[in-house]
């Protein structure tokens, strides 16, 4: 009784603990461990009370004392004698069921083990919340982003998944050690590194195309050519970014002819244009937006500028139809600024606080003051005084332990 209680308080640790951890526990799958718990104890309980049980012999002579039957069972057993009848009385042979002994314990039992089927528990994994560090969350949001605008390919996200996943299959405790945030820090940096990189190449590349399709006519040769560059370095950088772009958009931009854009309708440059815009745009939050010609968003500084400097008949240029005016206005003038800069002023501070050592309080001019007494010449080593009374006799200097030895000796 005692194990079967022991097995109905393990039972319920048990069971409880797993629902804890968020793993089903259900009836039904719960029989087989049920009567394991139940047999178990049962069969160490008969074990441990083998030892005290009787012999068949030791029996018939606790019958015998009981029923007053005078040896009547042993000589039956021993084939001597008949057996004899069995009383029709009730006969007080040691043998009484203790219902409340018996069935308490396995009572119990069986309450522990459905009171830890039953009882409402809420889950560690949803009491507490797995929080990460905030850089693997961004990352994984900017993945997520990238692959949706098809600006990078799903084996690329993959491929970069895998390093942030590698950070979550340590154990959880060290989610937040130095270690850990430094090397989620350090991939975050180098990411958002190679998407700012990757979105200006995007921008480039779309502003080099308006420049070249929209405003042509209006761009000198070596406005052009500055697009073209721009093009061209902008496809240098996106084949070479540690990020694999979209293969299909790298296709379109190589096989166009971007000097005369021919083979591509106007609709088709368009749509090409739009689909820089849109992957460059995904970048917005990871990188500074560059802005788009004629979208009124971010700033047109670099085509802008271009179109100011090369294609506006106000900026200067290089002379001729449609370049400017050719000379640009003098920056020098005949006129002086003055700010005074030659006059001197006094500097002047009684705040003596701060003064440090070696600072100078003033200056005054002056002169030094020489003692003009005449003196005679004198003869080296001689006594200008002789002293008088003790300060003629020598004196000697006497540590305080000298003066108490003359005294005690002097006394």
């Amino acid at each position: 009784m005692p194990l079967l209680i022991g097995a109905g308080v393990v039972g319920f640790a048990v069971i409880f603990w797993l629902r804890s951890q968020g793993k089903e526990v259900s009836i039904e799958g719960s029989w087989p461990w049920l009567a394991a718990a139940v047999a178990a104890p049962l069969l160490a309980g008969w074990l441990l009370a083998r030892r005290r049980f009787i012999r068949r012999d030791q029996a018939l002579v606790r019958l015998e004392a009981q029923l007053l039957l005078h040896n009547a069972l042993t000589v039956a057993a021993a084939g001597r004698a008949p057996w004899p009848p069995a009383p029709r009385v009730a006969v007080k042979d040691g043998w009484q069921w203790r219902w409340t002994r018996v069935g308490g314990p396995f009572a119990l039992t069986v309450a522990c083990l459905a009171a830890a089927i039953w009882i409402p528990v809420l889950p560690e994994a949803a009491a507490l919340p797995v929080v990460e560090p905030q850089a693997w969350e961004q990352m994984d949001e900017w993945l997520d982003k990238l692959n949706e605008e098809k600006v990078i390919t799903p084996e690329e996200k993959e491929e970069q998944a895998a390093k942030i996943a590698a950070l979550r299959e340590q154990p959880k405790e060290k989610w937040f050690s130095h270690d850990s945030l430094q090397a989620g820090d350090t991939l975050k940096e180098q990411l958002q590194r190679e998407i700012q990189k990757l979105g200006k190449n995007l921008s480039d590349a779309e502003r080099s195309l308006n420049g070249l399709q929209n405003y042509a006519e209006q761009l000198s040769q070596e406005a052009k050519d500055h697009l073209l560059k721009e093009f061209d370095e902008a496809m240098k950088g996106m084949k070479g970014s540690p990020l694999q772009v979209d293969p299909k958009l790298l296709k379109e931009l190589a096989e166009m002819d971007v000097k005369s854009l021919k083979g591509l309708s106007k609709e088709q440059l368009d749509q090409l244009r739009e689909s820089l815009k849109k992957k460059a745009g995904a970048c917005e939050g990871m990188c500074e937006n560059p802005g788009f010609l004629g979208d009124s968003e971010g700033e047109d500084d670099a085509l802008a500028d271009m179109l100011k400097r090369f294609g506006d008949g106000e900026a200067p240029g290089q002379g001729g139809i449609g370049r400017g005016p050719g000379t640009a206005p003098l920056t020098l003038s005949d006129e002086e600024n003055r700010f005074d800069t030659d006059k001197k002023e006094a500097v002047s501070n009684s705040d003596l606080s701060r003064a440090q050592l070696g600072s100078a309080f003033g200056i005054q001019d002056g002169k030094h003051e020489v003692d003009k007494t005449s003196a005679a010449p004198r003869a080296a080593g001689a006594v200008e005084n002789a002293g008088q009374g003790g300060a003629q006799v020598w004196r000697e200097s006497l540590t305080p332990e000298e003066k108490a030895v003359l005294k005690r000796v002097f006394q």
